[in-house]
């Protein structure tokens, strides 16, 4: 028979196969350089191989086998890109030995061993859209945003637009299709949010408006339709419903597979590793880690895989890969899932993931839910790949786990490449939503063959290798939409992002949170609570828009809307700042980098209480003083401190609203007084206790700041490392210093060094003193090298105080100078700023330099 141009013996016809047609049972092979077209419904078969081609003809056909292998001259066609198939086509897959392992392929599927698999349906378009209107609980008539030419009797999922668990994704059936409407067989479960949302300058309005801001939320429902012409599906059996054991597609050993417009269902082998629904499997290298070949041309597109046992779509070893437009439902583990970290330049786009859920039997770690963890809808290892345009809604982990790690993973382990440092492609117009875990979380890549994953920095750098600071490049993802999950909008632990055009609405806790540095935040729009309010937050802890990643990040050209203060619980960030990372600088100066954000309905946050000043008392401290140049808190210039003498004693200030419960704004400066060295003990952790005194006029003491030793963590119920000890001093101010916090005590012998930051003129200054043990003679010197030990007299960074003999002279006088009380144990010093720093000619105008101008000063017995 002649097809499109071709020559096909008929399935049809016995002298195809030599006289006798094939029967039930029969394991049927096409050899190479023969070519069969389809055209009868065969007997139940053993198995299928195909060296040569087989056709499916345009006519309804079902095709049953316990599996299909394809080898390197085979091929399997139904439809062309240029024909697609137009009828209806079904291969159920049966095969009851799941021992089986054909050329280590294992069963029940159909095994691309060298060979292509074409499949080419009539897609239903769109393949998904979304609401365009509400659709109420017990509705059955939903108004789309596009036409569609879906047809009655298909299998449609709507998206859930509420929390995780509160309500999840529905399956069902239509009964009519007209246009962009409609109509269910069966009603509606829960409400589905249906339009967008618009910023107002009084708030959120449904109005089209953009006055504020060029960006909306839209929250309305995903609508996908499951239903195709090619079904590749696995025997609804005992073992599918005992033991989880669906149909597989693998595409290994250089074939190829161009799947566009199937439907797989009752796919994945449940408990094991390999057996997914389709499988792109160690294409691109040699068994020695050297790159072989992109697999470009090769696709899946406009397909739905649903009801599947293990995982969507998995692209392992292979690079060059296209995942366009489809639609993953009801999946258990990681659904789209790239595999061993050297997958790249594949392009996954515009693909609808739902339902995502942990499985019976997990095989890899990741897969079981845990903090920040759990099966995500997208499983990224390698930055170097372009993902665009998807979404994740439902899942019990994440939305977009982005878990790249420092080496590669499983059989590719040779392949030369570090992916926690590859530069990323493209990450850009995604939406996470109704996860139970962060939209999008950018942390815990696995470090092992078991999946188990641990903190990891993501540091992409110009060459791809280890991280040397100058080797570094920013990245970006932009224009991402994140709503009601019930953890962070966005986690992430990371170096130089820039994460623009964020649209983050309804989430849980911290909308950005996680750790990093030199980071952007900024040209989005972030939003506590939207219209779209049917439901309580899933989540003790108040909602606050972003962290402060200790002033790491430039937070700017942002729209908050509507985030409430919780002053009554004074240990929890609330609002939009986030202030309990103020922890490394005892004054943070920052918040200059966070400018011409808007806030409506919007507190700019609240001043969570310091461990150490909380009850029961912490070993580490939050910063004292926060200077909000940009008025967010009161009077713009001043510093926003805890309302407690120590800091407000004899100054300017008022109450930040609400008053009593959300510390003072007052007249600046503060001076940053920190790090503490004792007798060559570690800079950077210190963990001895310090008790800071403020002393008025007469000497008596108006206010105490004390942070208990820090060799363990119980006292610390913030959680914050127990190095992080400072204390805030006002200028011109008076105090006294101690290791002590009344149960443990240090005295210093011979070396005591502290930094001083923000005294940036000569005009700043105060008095000190310092506890020190010993009575032989001393040198005090204030140095702006961070290696301060090393800078010599002389030095331009270097200026010596001179002695004096009595208190009175060190607290009268109008230079640097030092006092040691040997029958007491004091050294007091007046020190002042304004002192030379090495290379501050290069400094960038609001860098930390600039803005701390650190100095050391140093105490010490020659």
């Amino acid at each position: 028979m002649i097809v499109a141009g071709e020559s096909y013996l008929l399935w049809s016809q016995p002298s195809t196969w030599g006289g006798t047609l094939p029967q039930a049972g029969d394991a049927v092979h096409i050899p190479a350089n023969k070519r069969v077209l389809l055209d009868i419904n065969p007997p139940p078969l053993h198995s299928l191989t195909i060296d040569g081609e087989l056709a499916f003809k345009q006519q309804d056909l079902d095709l049953t086998t316990g599996w299909i292998l394809i080898n390197s001259t085979g091929l399997l066609r139904v439809g062309s890109a240029g024909a697609p198939f137009q009828h209806r086509a079904t291969i159920t897959l049966t095969d009851g030995d799941m021992n089986r392992n054909v050329l280590g392929m294992g069963t029940r599927g159909i095994l691309v061993n060298g060979g292509t698999l074409e499949m080419h349906g009539a897609s239903p378009t769109p393949a998904w859209t979304k609401l365009n209107a509400h659709a109420m609980s017990g509705t059955q008539a939903l108004s789309l945003l596009h036409s569609v030419n879906w047809q009655p009797g298909q299998r449609v999922v709507i998206a859930p637009t509420d929390y995780y668990g509160v309500a999840q994704t529905e399956l069902h059936t239509t009964s009519s299709v007209s246009g962009t409407q409609i109509t269910l067989s069966a009603p509606l479960q829960r409400f589905r949010w249906g339009v967008v949302q618009y910023v107002s300058t009084t708030g959120l309005v449904l109005t089209p408006t953009f006055s504020v801001t060029p960006l909306a939320i839209d929250q309305r429902a995903e609508v996908g339709n499951l239903s195709r012409n090619i079904i590749i599906q696995g025997a609804n059996d005992l073992l599918w419903q005992n033991h989880q054991f669906g149909a597989q597609v693998m595409i290994a050993n250089g074939g190829t597979a161009r799947i566009d417009g199937a439907e797989l269902t009752r796919v994945g082998q449940g408990g094991r590793l390999g057996r997914y629904p389709i499988h792109y499997h160690q294409l691109s290298y040699s068994s020695a880690g050297a790159w072989i070949t992109d697999v470009s041309g090769q696709y899946v597109k406009n397909s739905s895989i649903w009801n599947s046992a293990h995982r969507c779509i998995v692209i392992h070893g292979t690079n060059g890969l296209w995942v366009k437009n489809n639609i993953c439902y009801d999946i258990a583990g990681h659904a789209v899932f790239v595999e061993d970290a050297v997958e790249r330049r594949n392009i996954i786009e515009d693909n609808l993931v739902l339902r995502v859920h942990q499985p019976i039997s997990p095989v890899i770690d990741s897969d079981i839910v845990r903090f920040r963890r759990g099966p995500s809808g997208f499983w990224l290892t390698n930055p170097d790949n372009i993902v665009r345009g998807n979404v994740a809604a439902d899942a019990e982990g994440n939305g977009f786990w982005l878990a790249f790690p420092a080496q590669p993973l499983g059989s590719h382990k040779s392949v030369p490449i570090r992916p926690s440092n590859v530069r990323l492609s493209e990450f850009a117009n995604n939406t996470a939503h109704s996860n139970m875990r962060p939209g999008v979380n950018l942390d815990f890549a696995p470090f092992n063959d078991a999946g188990q994953t641990q903190e990891r920095k993501y540091i992409p750098t110009v060459d791809e290798q280890v991280d040397q600071y100058t080797n570094r490049v920013r990245f970006t993802l932009s224009d991402i939409q994140v709503y009601k999950n019930n953890d962070n909008g966005l986690w992430n632990r990371v170096s130089w992002p820039d994460y623009i055009r964020f649209v983050s609405s309804d989430n849980a806790g911290k909308f950005f949170a996680g750790a990093g540095d030199d980071g952007d935040i900024k040209d989005s729009l972030i939003v506590g609570q939207s219209l779209n309010n049917l439901s309580p937050i899933p989540s003790s802890d108040p909602q606050t828009a972003v962290a402060s990643y200790h002033s790491t990040f430039d937070i700017f050209n942002n729209v908050f809307v509507n985030f409430a203060l919780a002053p009554t619980q004074p240990t929890k960030a609330s609002g939009v700042f986030a202030t309990d990372d103020y922890y490394t600088n005892a004054v943070d100066k920052g918040l200059i980098r966070n400018p011409t954000n808007t806030l409506i309905n919007a507190s700019p946050g609240l001043r969570v209480r310091s461990p150490n000043i909380n009850t029961p008392v912490g070993n580490a401290a939050l910063a004292g003083a926060l200077w909000d140049p940009h008025g967010y808190w009161g009077p713009a210039g001043r510093y926003w401190v805890y309302d407690v003498p120590f800091l407000t004693h004899g100054l300017t200030c008022t109450p930040v609203m609400p008053a009593g419960q959300n510390g003072q704004s007052c007249v600046g400066p503060y001076y940053g007084v920190g790090m503490f060295v004792i007798d060559g003990s570690n800079r950077y952790q210190p963990r001895h206790p310090i008790r800071a005194q403020r002393l008025n006029i007469s000497n008596t003491v108006v206010g105490e700041w004390i942070v208990n030793e820090g060799s363990g963590s119980g006292t610390n119920t913030f959680g914050i490392m127990p190095w992080m000890r400072h204390f805030a001093a006002v200028k011109g101010g008076r105090y006294r210093l101690d290791f002590t916090d009344g149960v443990s005590t240090v005295l210093p012998l011979n070396d005591v060094a502290l930094s001083l930051e923000n005294m940036l003129t000569t005009t700043d200054h105060l008095v000190l003193g310092v506890r020190f043990a010993s009575s032989g003679p001393l040198q005090v010197y204030l140095s702006t090298e961070h290696n301060y030990n090393s800078t010599a007299p002389g030095s331009p960074y270097r200026r010596n105080l001179s002695a004096v003999s009595s208190f009175s002279s060190v607290v009268s006088a109008t230079s640097d100078v030092f006092w040691h009380d040997t029958a007491n144990g004091w050294v007091w010093v007046r020190v002042s700023g304004g002192l030379a720093a090495p290379d501050e000619s290069s400094w960038l105008p609001n860098s930390d330099q600039a803005l701390y101008r650190t100095t050391y000063l140093r105490i010490y017995r020659p």
